[in-house]
């Protein structure tokens, strides 16, 4: 499931307004995308915007067992609720994070249920099988740090390319887009202007979505949706 296609074409959730709540106003470059598209498959390289996205197409579409790797991280104590999923080669607490470490072999149902269960959280996860290939970068990004294009790299069937490219219309091999966030205001429940933290949490992000592709290193097609998430 990609998040920000759900909130471009009018599909907005819970779980896209959970991808906002870092942004004060202002605009930020971020949701990079690199594609090269072949016969079969598509190469995509993105930035840390689309890692739990990634996870979630793929658990949404694999037949088979994979083997996964990497990290979740949470900022609750979530040990009993990844051990009823799989096993983990480390868990441990830093600072207010909770981290589970994983390096195992899951069924399709495992994969769908632990994207179901953490995709509020961070889902640092590396997937490979017959299919699918996933790597992602093994740390969060820091805050306010510059954005890495190439965090996240994933290899996908054809079929998925849809996910990405929804409304490119032409045929192509390689496609890049860049999403502007312009945050023009952000809407705080009246019951919550006294609570700052649940405020920060819980207050819609209003604005606008600049989403500019550039076609085979030619055509330039820029978009601007307005949003509420």
């Amino acid at each position: 499931m990609n998040v920000l296609k759900l909130l471009l074409t009018g599909r907005a959730n819970g779980v896209s307004h959970g991808k906002f709540v870092r942004y004060g106003k202002g605009e930020y470059e971020r949701f990079l995308l690199d594609i090269a598209k072949g016969k079969s498959n598509c190469k995509i390289k993105s930035s840390f915007d689309f890692a739990n996205d990634f996870v979630g197409i793929i658990a949404d579409n694999i037949k088979d067992s994979s083997d996964v790797s990497g990290k979740i991280i949470a900022a609750h104590d979530f040990k009993n609720e990844i051990d009823a999923i799989c096993e983990t080669v480390d868990y441990s607490k830093r600072g207010k994070l909770f981290t589970a470490e994983l390096s195992t072999q899951l069924s399709p149902d495992q994969l769908r249920r632990l994207y179901e269960k953490f995709s509020q959280h961070f889902l640092l996860l590396n997937i490979k099988s017959k299919d699918f290939s996933l790597k992602v970068g093994k740390s969060l990004p820091k805050p306010g740090g510059k954005i890495k294009p190439n965090f996240c790299s994933a290899t996908l069937p054809l079929a998925l390319l849809d996910e990405f490219a929804w409304d490119v219309k032409q045929d192509f091999k390689k496609l890049t887009i860049n999403h502007i966030l312009k945050i023009k205001d952000i809407i705080i429940p009246p019951e919550l202007k006294n609570d700052p933290a649940r405020a920060r949490l819980e207050a819609k992000r209003k604005g606008a979505i600049v989403r500019v592709l550039k076609i085979d290193e030619g055509k330039e097609i820029t978009k601007e949706t307005e949003f509420t998430a």
